[in-house]
């Protein structure tokens, strides 16, 4: 495959430099309809709009009132532009869509940044903040409340942002996460409970503000031009990315709450730059129409009719189902033995929820009971799209990133913490590690979206071998405390993870673009989801382990870790030998979901990302290569599609 793709490149580097296909010999758009209609290619009665005849004669009338190709005056023949050079509307269109650009930058880089700076900003804090609050082997709940209600209000942002607008979405998304983060910050030591109910908020505000964003990127412009956008905000994730662990760590050193009041100021100034620059910009409420697609003028378009269309009853299903599942793995094995009624009750009841949610969903499909009913309530994930091929693989490839960006940004952060005995600042700093090889993997992204291949496959499947690979290496060096190949295998984990977050989006975008916010809120779904069932699932095994052998620090004092790092030397020693087994287990634990996924990419097709167009494959893109490599064979892999 790699032979292959080197030849390719060798081969359309010749074409590129070659005079006869140089894209300055090639005419715009507008000159090249002009063109073949003077060559005959075309009917001429199709043109007749701006001036044009019936007849080539008819194009230009008289010396005075010639027009060029795109209906600008024309008084002497030495006027006219050759047919390579860029007409007047593809300049004046470009300089548009610069400006556009420019808007999006300024209006959306505050609130995106707050999303993303709170994604890793505690992930250097969150065991001290769990210490603050006596809850140490309750830590999952800090990220899993976030985690929870960001994945429960990932699809309702989206249909927010149709029925209300995208400035009305933008603006209250960020409203909601400011109020988290006071919560947050205020909440005592003895009200574990309001702090819970901050991050909460935080989960729904971030889910707001990364869908809203995306969902703006992607208006108004084609797939090119949004690979374009989503550049620049690739960059700003992965400068909020970036730093957030340090700056989290060393506000930790002063108090963990300084982690919540720093998102306050930069909100704040977000909300007032997307309300000078984007106000007017951005698309305002779409018309409601019925889930079927099938039109009827008679719907109504008031504040009421646009709130039935949110499927709130879907909503309350995940949020209660998926919580008690969580819950019941979090006390399971470390609170109470699999067979408490405690531990039995919520994983019975959170798994009846979750299959009652998916059987609410199938009724709201189009022809469905409650679809008759309720003709215009839109699915909170629309069925339809989750079975298909390409949006179901892609969903399973987000969820394996999300657990492993969440086991390195907290569980390492722990390692380094409990068993390392490095401070809070030093532990955000080692995992600052991981962040370049993310930075690294976002440029590679940016690279293959707009240079070469201009194709979402390759780097999508390169992440998802790199990703695993360092996971698996990784979990050696723990368990021998290899800091330099541990570093780096935090830097190639961060290559595989950023490599694959703008093609992700993209991939799903060029095979259903009528169904944008659809596609991304089901990525960003599924990426929350990997980071739950992650934390979730690898604090259950550390609390395991460390409850097999006797030790159970729930009961410690707000000083936990320090108590810890108090024991005699011999009790130390056996904590971390234990500690660092537990920790190990966990990271083997969560490897085989995300070798699975190479699995999973490899049955994936291709978006080919060309200018105003775009290419797809329906099938394997492996296969397709496969096939298009046996040079005297009748088989195919896949079938391309304009």
């Amino acid at each position: 495959m790699a032979f292959y793709l080197y030849k390719k490149f060798i081969t359309n580097r010749s074409k590129d430099e070659s005079p006869t296909t140089s894209k300055l010999s090639q005419p715009c758009e507008h000159r090249r309809i002009v063109s073949n209609i003077s060559e005959g290619f075309f009917e001429l009665d199709n043109f007749s709009h701006s001036g044009r005849g019936a007849t080539r004669e008819g194009l230009v009338t008289s010396q005075e009132a010639q027009q060029d190709e795109c209906g600008c005056q024309i008084t002497d023949e030495r006027d006219r532009a050759p047919l390579s050079d860029e007409c007047i509307v593809c300049k004046e269109t470009k300089k548009a869509m610069t400006r556009y650009r420019w808007k999006l930058m300024i209006g959306l880089c505050f609130p995106f940044m707050v999303q993303a700076l709170d994604t890793t900003l505690i992930a250097g804090a969150a065991g001290f903040i769990a210490s603050d609050f006596n809850q140490l082997s309750q830590l999952n709940w800090i990220i899993s409340s976030y985690n929870l209600t960001n994945a429960t209000f990932i699809p309702i942002w989206g249909q927010f942002a149709d029925v209300f607008g995208r400035y009305a979405a933008i603006q209250s998304s960020a409203i909601t996460m400011l109020l988290g983060s006071t919560l947050c910050a205020a909440a005592p030591t003895s009200a574990f409970v309001m702090f819970l109910v901050g991050r909460a908020l935080q989960g729904i505000g971030c889910a707001g503000l990364l869908i809203v964003t995306k969902v703006i990127l992607a208006d108004k412009v084609n797939l090119k031009e949004n690979a374009s956008n989503n550049t620049v905000f690739t960059v700003v994730a992965g400068i909020g990315y970036s730093i957030g662990p340090v700056i989290g760590a060393n506000l930790t050193q002063i108090s963990w709450r300084w982690c919540f009041i720093i998102n306050i100021p930069i909100g704040v100034i977000g909300i007032v730059l997307a309300h000078l620059v984007l106000r007017s910009e951005l698309l305002g409420p779409q018309e409601i129409t019925r889930a079927d697609g099938v039109p009827d003028s008679a719907l109504s378009q008031t504040l009421v009719a646009r709130l039935s269309t949110i499927d709130l009853g879907g909503q309350l299903l995940f949020l209660f189902g998926m919580g008690l599942f969580v819950l019941a793995l979090t006390w399971a094995g470390s609170y109470y033995p699999w067979e408490d009624v405690r531990i039995i009750a919520p994983l019975v009841i959170g798994v009846a929820l979750l299959i009652a949610f998916a059987a609410w969903e199938y009724l709201l499909l189009p022809g469905n009971k409650l679809s008759n009913r309720a003709p215009t309530k839109k699915a909170m994930i629309p069925v339809k799209l989750l079975i298909r091929r390409n949006v179901g693989l892609l969903i399973y490839i987000n969820l394996v990133t999300g657990m492993a960006m969440y086991a390195v940004l907290y569980f390492v952060a722990l390692y380094f913490s409990l068993i390392k005995e490095y401070s809070a600042a030093d532990s955000g700093t080692n995992v600052v590690y991981y962040m370049p090889g993310l930075g690294g993997g976002a440029y590679l992204a940016m690279f293959a979206m707009n240079k070469w291949p201009c194709a979402t496959a390759p780097p999508l499947l390169l992440g998802t071998i790199l990703e695993p690979l360092g996971i698996t290496v990784l979990a050696s060096a723990l368990n021998t405390g290899n800091l330099h190949l541990i570093f780096g295998m935090l830097a190639l984990t961060g290559v595989g993870t950023g490599i694959r977050l703008m093609p992700g989006t993209l991939h799903g975008i060029g095979y259903f673009p009528t169904q944008i916010s659809h596609v991304v809120s089901l990525m960003a779904l599924a990426n929350t989801l990997g980071g739950t069932l992650a934390t979730t699932i690898m604090l259950n095994i550390f609390n395991s382990t460390l409850q097999k052998h006797g030790i159970d620090f729930s009961s410690s004092s707000s000083e936990s870790i320090a108590a810890i790092h108090g024991l005699a030397p011999e009790q130390l020693a056996f904590f971390k030998e234990v500690a660092t087994r537990g920790m190990v287990l966990a990271f083997y634990a969560i490897t085989a979901f995300m070798w699975l996924g190479v699995v999973a990419c490899c049955g994936m097709g291709n978006v080919w990302i060309m200018g105003e167009e775009h290419r797809t494959i329906e099938g394997s893109w492996i296969g397709y290569l496969l096939a298009k490599g046996r040079k005297h064979g009748g088989e195919k892999g896949g079938n391309e599609v304009a």
